[in-house]
Protein backbone atom coordinates (compact mmCIF):
# COMPACT_ATOMS: atom_id res chain seq x y z
CA UNK A 1 0.00 0.00 0.00
CA UNK A 2 1.54 3.49 -0.63
CA UNK A 3 1.34 6.40 1.50
CA UNK A 4 -0.09 9.15 0.20
CA UNK A 5 0.40 11.68 3.26
CA UNK A 6 4.16 12.03 3.10
CA UNK A 7 4.09 14.80 0.84
CA UNK A 8 1.12 16.22 2.72
CA UNK A 9 2.87 16.28 5.94
CA UNK A 10 6.01 17.68 4.37
CA UNK A 11 3.65 20.25 3.37
CA UNK A 12 1.51 21.27 6.10
CA UNK A 13 5.04 21.11 8.53
CA UNK A 14 6.24 24.41 5.96
CA UNK A 15 3.36 26.14 7.07
CA UNK A 16 3.52 25.37 10.27
CA UNK A 17 6.64 26.65 10.17
CA UNK A 18 6.67 29.43 7.79
CA UNK A 19 3.68 30.92 10.73
CA UNK A 20 5.53 29.95 13.46
CA UNK A 21 8.03 32.06 12.30
CA UNK A 22 6.74 35.22 11.12
CA UNK A 23 4.07 35.07 14.01
CA UNK A 24 5.66 34.21 17.28
CA UNK A 25 8.38 36.90 17.16
CA UNK A 26 6.54 39.57 15.43
CA UNK A 27 7.01 42.75 17.61
CA UNK A 28 3.97 45.29 17.60
CA UNK A 29 4.74 49.04 18.76
CA UNK A 30 4.82 50.56 22.13
CA UNK A 31 4.61 53.80 23.65
CA UNK A 32 6.89 54.54 26.63
CA UNK A 33 6.41 58.13 28.34
CA UNK A 34 9.06 59.24 30.31
CA UNK A 35 12.03 61.51 30.63
CA UNK A 36 15.00 61.03 27.70
CA UNK A 37 18.31 60.32 29.56
CA UNK A 38 22.00 60.77 28.41
CA UNK A 39 23.21 57.27 29.31
CA UNK A 40 26.32 58.57 29.82
CA UNK A 41 25.71 60.50 33.21
CA UNK A 42 22.92 58.46 34.23
CA UNK A 43 24.81 54.60 34.52
CA UNK A 44 27.82 56.62 36.31
CA UNK A 45 26.26 58.86 38.21
CA UNK A 46 22.47 58.56 38.15
CA UNK A 47 21.96 61.87 36.71
CA UNK A 48 18.51 63.63 35.59
CA UNK A 49 16.15 65.75 35.88
CA UNK A 50 16.02 69.79 34.70
CA UNK A 51 19.06 70.17 36.79
CA UNK A 52 20.94 67.70 34.63
CA UNK A 53 19.37 68.96 31.75
CA UNK A 54 22.45 71.23 30.37
CA UNK A 55 25.07 68.45 30.66
CA UNK A 56 22.72 66.45 29.53
CA UNK A 57 21.67 68.03 26.18
CA UNK A 58 25.77 68.69 25.81
CA UNK A 59 26.13 65.04 26.22
CA UNK A 60 23.63 63.96 23.39
CA UNK A 61 24.67 66.32 21.27
CA UNK A 62 27.86 64.78 21.02
CA UNK A 63 26.48 61.48 20.46
CA UNK A 64 26.61 59.39 23.51
CA UNK A 65 24.11 57.11 24.34
CA UNK A 66 20.43 58.33 24.95
CA UNK A 67 17.76 56.59 26.94
CA UNK A 68 14.24 56.84 28.24
CA UNK A 69 13.59 56.47 32.11
CA UNK A 70 10.12 54.92 32.09
CA UNK A 71 7.61 56.34 34.26
CA UNK A 72 7.44 52.53 35.60
CA UNK A 73 11.38 53.48 36.26
CA UNK A 74 12.46 51.10 33.45
CA UNK A 75 15.39 52.23 31.67
CA UNK A 76 15.10 51.63 27.97
CA UNK A 77 17.82 52.82 25.15
CA UNK A 78 17.07 54.98 22.43
CA UNK A 79 17.77 53.06 19.22
CA UNK A 80 17.46 54.79 15.87
CA UNK A 81 15.35 53.75 13.10
CA UNK A 82 16.84 54.08 10.10
CA UNK A 83 13.71 54.49 8.48
CA UNK A 84 12.54 57.06 11.22
CA UNK A 85 15.97 59.16 11.62
CA UNK A 86 14.05 62.08 12.45
CA UNK A 87 12.05 61.13 15.17
CA UNK A 88 15.14 59.76 16.92
CA UNK A 89 16.68 63.24 16.25
CA UNK A 90 13.55 64.80 17.72
CA UNK A 91 13.98 62.38 21.01
CA UNK A 92 17.56 63.37 21.72
CA UNK A 93 16.91 66.85 21.30
CA UNK A 94 14.91 66.60 24.40
CA UNK A 95 17.26 65.78 27.37
CA UNK A 96 15.57 65.82 30.53
CA UNK A 97 12.31 66.36 29.21
CA UNK A 98 9.20 64.28 29.42
CA UNK A 99 7.77 62.52 26.32
CA UNK A 100 6.34 59.54 24.58
CA UNK A 101 8.30 57.24 22.41
CA UNK A 102 6.51 55.22 20.36
CA UNK A 103 8.59 52.23 18.58
CA UNK A 104 9.06 48.46 18.64
CA UNK A 105 10.93 47.39 22.25
CA UNK A 106 13.43 44.75 22.02
CA UNK A 107 15.60 43.11 24.41
CA UNK A 108 18.79 41.52 23.69
CA UNK A 109 21.39 40.34 26.06
CA UNK A 110 19.81 41.85 29.26
CA UNK A 111 19.76 45.34 27.42
CA UNK A 112 16.19 46.90 26.57
CA UNK A 113 15.92 49.09 23.94
CA UNK A 114 13.39 50.50 21.68
CA UNK A 115 13.50 51.63 18.11
CA UNK A 116 12.00 54.68 17.84
CA UNK A 117 9.30 55.58 15.04
CA UNK A 118 7.72 58.60 16.78
CA UNK A 119 8.31 61.17 19.50
CA UNK A 120 6.07 62.82 21.06
CA UNK A 121 6.99 65.53 23.40
CA UNK A 122 5.15 66.33 26.87
CA UNK A 123 4.20 70.28 27.06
Amino acid sequence: MKHTKTPYFGLLLTAFLFMFSSNAFAQSSETIKGEVLDMSCYVTQEATGQGHKKCAQACLDKGLPAGILSENGMVYLLVEDHNAADAYKQAIANAAETVEVTGKVVEKDGIKSIVVEKVTVMG
